[in-house]
């Protein structure tokens, strides 16, 4: 994966455009700090394009689970407590 700051993808963005069809993904940084990623469009529609199939997987996943007795205090043991990952349902 090349990584290349915002200037470098300004001067040579056909070049890099180029690089994310052939299938590489190029990293951008500003400051040292990765702020985006370029992909292919195919790579995109393969990423984000699937929501259809994404609710297939959640429920066939759903089904093969369906004889776990799982109570609330363990689903709720699973949750991310880092600070910034605050949520509440209400």
């Amino acid at each position: 994966m090349e990584i290349s700051t915002i200037a470098q993808a300004k001067n040579h963005l056909p070049k890099l455009i180029h690089a994310a069809e052939a299938g590489d993904d190029i990293r951008i940084s500003r400051h040292g700090k990765l702020v985006a990623v370029l992909i292919s469009a195919e790579r995109y529609q393969q990423y984000f394009n699937t929501s259809e199939n994404l609710f297939q997987a959640i429920m066939q996943w759903r089904e093969k689970q369906s004889g776990l007795d799982l109570i609330d205090a363990e689903v709720e043991s699973w949750r991310d407590r880092s600070p910034a990952r605050d949520f509440a349902w209400d």
